[in-house]
């Protein structure tokens, strides 16, 4: 199932834009990996997991994981968005320091040379959110924006979203922050 997956492109890369609450600026983005499994919905990575372990392709699915975050990174590039990428994948592509390990970051190192993106730009990690306070509106931004955010020294993460929709979604966010600021200005 995992396999016919990956050939009809059921897995999305999920995205959350990190903001810094002081300008609205976006520093980076989380990624996670989400199955748009027909029947079922989406599904987070910890729901399918053990079918992906069981199945034998976790080396395959990372791989394209990282393919399909580098062709995020290159389509935001395009619309005038220079983000880094904090990639949060399944433990197994960090937990050992074992030939397969090291071939697969050999893998990786490669393929982000082929996309002509630098390594700086692209962050593997296994763990999740670096941010202190989701937000999905505006509403909520201007909430958290006046309590103060405590950890990530003010910055928060916005809503996850298919990677496709970031660009506009990142647009629409600037144009809020800035009708807000200037409305701050004015009070």
């Amino acid at each position: 199932m995992i396999g016919n997956a990956l050939e009809l492109g059921q897995f999305e890369l999920w995205c959350q834009p990190q903001v810094a609450a002081r300008d609205g600026s976006i520093g980076s983005v989380l990624a996670a990996v989400h199955w748009r499994r027909p029947g079922s919905g989406v599904l987070h990575y910890c729901d399918f997991a053990g079918e992906l372990s069981a199945s034998g392709l976790e080396r395959i699915f990372l791989l394209h994981m990282v393919c399909d975050a580098l062709a995020a990174l290159r389509m935001w590039e395009a619309e005038g968005f220079k983000l880094d990428m904090v990639l949060c994948l399944p433990p197994l592509a960090f937990s050992k320091d074992t030939p397969d390990a090291i071939a697969l970051a050999a893998d990786i190192q490669g393929l982000m040379l082929q996309a002509g993106i630098a390594q700086h730009r692209l962050e593997l990690r296994d763990e999740g959110h670096a941010g202190c306070c989701e937000v999905s509106n505006l509403l909520d931004w201007l909430q958290v924006r006046e309590e103060g955010c405590t950890q990530a020294s003010g910055d928060f993460i916005a809503a996850p979203q298919p990677m496709q929709v970031l660009p506009a979604a990142l647009r629409r966010w600037q144009a809020s922050y800035s009708v807000m600021s200037a409305a701050d200005a004015f009070s």
